[in-house]
């Protein structure tokens, strides 16, 4: 019986896990082309987007957003060179 309130509440979860992310997603998406839209046409044209693409919401790949690794970011390396310099320091 253990090993089925298991599956199930593994089940479950996953499923909150995919209404969670689609509803951020379309968060995310409603609330980028709301602020695109508000930039006039050559500032559009300035970041590399069109009317047209900002309006066909052609402008945004969830996956970058999602699938966005902290480590490209330089943020481990930087918090270890601050403890090298902080090393030498002393």
């Amino acid at each position: 019986m253990k090993e089925k309130e298991k599956t199930m509440k593994n089940a479950f979860l996953a499923r909150l896990n995919n209404y969670i992310t689609t509803a951020f997603e379309n968060i995310a998406l409603t609330r980028t082309r709301q602020a695109l839209i508000s930039l006039d046409d050559r500032t559009l044209a300035d970041i590399g987007y069109t009317r047209q693409q900002v309006l066909n919401g052609e402008f945004f790949n969830v996956t970058d957003v999602v699938d966005f690794p902290a480590g490209k970011l330089g943020v481990e390396k930087s918090t270890q060179d601050n403890k090298a310099n902080e090393k030498e320091a002393a």
